[in-house]
């Protein structure tokens, strides 16, 4: 099951250096400029957004530097002064045009999703369909200004009457899918029951790339430790979800991330941009297919 949240990017980082290594310091300036993580949802159950951020200069950097000490333990942390709250963001689809307003704390209570400052759309006829090509203009005070671009892509499709309509949870079975000529694709297995809608069952949660052109997989639950604690998920629900995405948000994510891809927005390529002009990050797109089917012994 795919879960998309909005993002507080945290870093964190332990380094051990070798003795004849030694920390140099950085006296040379850097020019601020806009980071910006932007999703555009061909999904009705995914909530388009963009978050506007700015890398600070060296003067900024320092003043946002706080240093705390709990329990003899120091902590050094920045503030949120990276967040650009005030900016001028418009999303455009060659026909239409939609604005975008700062919102510090929304609870979608219909999406059960939690955003915090960022960039919403209040109206409820964005509609991407595949093809179309979304531009992103983004202006802040101080002269910065940000375009994007992404082509959404194709709409993915699980080819649902290959499937039967029980997962026995100690077989096999093939899960097929529409291909896509020149997009990929992700695959999230997840379990839905349990009191809270949602537990974890170990070796049914996975995720899987699909390159393109690729057509199907055989999906069976991974080995587990025979210890390893299981609810009662008897007639549970197995939940699929296939997502496609433009090339700028594989990129960013996927092809070029830090780390292993785990979620929609948990890693990212650090400095670079992919369908940004003006600045860095991202101006993305994805759409999504889900499908479930109960699970029995």
């Amino acid at each position: 099951m795919i879960y998309i949240y909005i993002i507080s990017i945290f870093f964190f980082s332990c380094t051990i250096l070798p003795p004849d290594l030694e920390w140099e310091d950085v006296t040379s300036d850097h020019e601020s400029t806009l980071n910006i993580i932007g999703l555009i949802s061909a999904d009705s159950l995914i909530t388009s957004f963009v978050r506007v951020q700015r890398t600070l200069d060296m003067e900024e950097a320092s003043d946002s530097l706080i240093r705390d000490t709990i329990g003899g333990n120091i902590y050094i942390y920045y503030t949120s002064r990276f967040i650009v709250r005030n900016a001028e963001v418009i999303v455009r689809n060659g026909v239409d045009e939609y604005i975008f307003e700062y919102k510090d704390f929304s609870f979608d209570v219909n999406q059960n999703e939690v955003f915090q400052e960022v960039y919403l759309y209040n109206g409820n006829d964005l509609n991407p369909q595949q093809g179309e090509i979304w531009t992103l203009h983004v202006t802040a005070p101080g002269g910065f200004e940000v375009t994007g671009q992404t082509t959404i892509p194709p709409t993915p499709e699980i080819f649902t009457e290959d499937l039967p309509d029980t997962f026995q949870i100690y077989r096999e079975m093939e899960v097929s899918w529409q291909p896509m000529n020149d997009n990929y694709q992700l695959i999230n297995s997840g379990h839905l029951g349990g009191e809270y809608g949602y537990e974890y069952i170990c070796g049914i949660n996975q995720e899987f790339i699909i390159s393109p052109e690729e057509s199907s997989g055989i999906y069976r639950r991974e080995w587990c430790d025979p210890e390893a604690y299981e609810s009662s998920w008897d007639e549970d629900l197995l939940f699929f979800s296939l997502i496609s995405m433009d090339n700028n948000y594989y990129d960013y994510f996927i092809r070029y991330g830090d780390a292993e891809f785990t979620s929609a927005f948990g890693s990212g390529s650090s400095g670079r941009s992919f369908g940004i002009d003006g600045g860095i990050g991202v101006f993305g797109s994805i759409a999504i297919d889900r499908h479930s089917m109960i699970m029995i012994p």
